[in-house]
């Protein structure tokens, strides 16, 4: 029971500290508030986060687990240019509907802000991606433009991809794009219009993408089911 109960207590601060740090940002985000936000005092929250940092440093290890098994689970079900497709539609709903994503996209922004110890691990998560290094991005923004990349090289060796040989354009357009997203959406509209904007950008996209008559293959609109 003390351990559920600690469990409880630690989840309560993680989602408290999510809404303030998207809310407020890393420096305007206070322990107060969050304890108080949490419903536990101050001495609580030191017991499961030794400081502010470690707290922030819990969200976007919380955020980067959430958003790998959510494309993991996408692309067990399809191929990879499609699972990329879906991917872009989990983003933009779980930036309406996660303050753990909204956080840590605000986080990994603001990387060069941040005291202590954390600034290097928001700046460290861009390099924690598999595959090639994606150039120009850190944080959060790295973790998610490596997952991208990662689908996109899964669909080259799929043979998904248009030979393009040493054309790496492209590819590199819809990186740019899905790291973009969290951009156009992060003052929010509704669901309908996130999912119009997501479903026209990849009908722009496709045929870049895929030999001439393949873009039918592909269903541009979102599942009616994606993974929490």
């Amino acid at each position: 029971m003390a351990q559920e109960r600690a469990e409880r207590t630690r989840g309560r601060l993680m989602e408290a500290g999510a809404v303030l740090f998207d809310r407020c940002g890393y420096a305007g985000a206070t322990l107060g508030e969050i304890a108080g936000a949490a419903g536990v005092t101050k001495g609580a929250l030191y017991f499961h986060f030794a400081s502010k940092e470690e707290l922030a440093r819990a969200v976007l290890e919380q955020a980067e687990g959430t958003l790998r098994d959510a494309c993991s689970t996408l692309r067990t079900t399809s191929s990879p240019l499609q699972a990329l497709i879906d991917s872009g539609y989990w983003l933009v709903d779980a930036l309406g509907s996660d303050a753990v994503i909204r956080a840590a996209f605000r986080l990994g922004r603001e990387g060069g802000a941040w005291l202590g110890e954390a600034a290097p691990v928001a700046a460290a998560m861009g390099a924690q991606v598999t595959g090639a290094p994606v150039a120009g991005t850190q944080g959060f923004h790295g973790v998610w433009a490596g997952v991208v990349q990662d689908l996109l090289s899964g669909a080259r060796r799929a043979g998904e991809l248009h030979d393009r040989p040493g054309g790496v354009g492209p590819e590199t357009l819809v990186v740019t794009a899905a790291c973009g997203l969290e951009v156009v959406f992060s003052e929010g509209c509704s669901r309908e219009e996130r999912a119009r904007r997501v479903g026209a950008l990849w009908e722009w996209l496709l045929p870049c993408l895929v030999p001439p008559g393949a873009s039918g293959t592909y269903r541009t609109r979102p599942l009616t089911s994606v993974p929490a």
